[in-house]
């Protein structure tokens, strides 16, 4: 995956987590459990992109300076 949809697929990832926390409030049956379970999921996926993203990103920068 390059590095624009990995960056597009994070900015989704948090969306979705804002998304699935504010509807969860309203919904008897998720509430604050499920909203921060969802939260925590989508955060920690889009910490293993971002932390892919530099990676590649360092790895194209040093090929570009040799």
């Amino acid at each position: 995956m390059n590095i624009d949809t990995m960056l597009e697929t994070v900015i989704d990832n948090l969306n979705d987590c804002l998304k699935v926390g504010t509807e969860a409030k309203a919904n008897p049956d998720q509430g604050y459990p499920y909203a921060y379970g969802y939260s925590s999921s989508g955060i920690k996926s889009s910490v293993e992109y971002l932390q892919t993203i530099v990676a590649q990103y360092r790895s194209l920068m040093c090929e570009n300076n040799q």
